[in-house]
């Protein structure tokens, strides 16, 4: 799942990238969690700011879903654009 949230001038997009599990056969199973992968540029930009940001939770796992996922790295991008991108 990719969102794209507009923040003092700058565009963070974020993707919440699942983590699969291998089954040990041809099943499929149900993704382990998501990474977050944060995108910050300028609103219109083709290029991004800062090079992407892959989060994790706190425990160092994988976010339990996208939602979690999602909203942890608007956060990060908005940190990160309120303490080295804007003055």
């Amino acid at each position: 799942m990719k969102r794209i949230y507009n923040y003092r001038g700058f565009a963070v997009t974020v993707e919440a990238e699942p983590v699969w599990e291998s089954s040990g056969n041809v099943t499929l199973l149900a993704p382990g969690g998501f990474v977050a992968v944060v995108h910050i540029g300028r609103g219109g930009a083709t290029r991004p700011t800062v090079a992407p940001i892959r989060l994790m939770s706190d425990t160092q796992e994988p976010f339990v879903t996208e939602a979690d996922a999602l909203m942890t790295g608007f956060s990060a991008g908005q940190r990160v654009i309120d303490d080295t991108l804007v003055s």
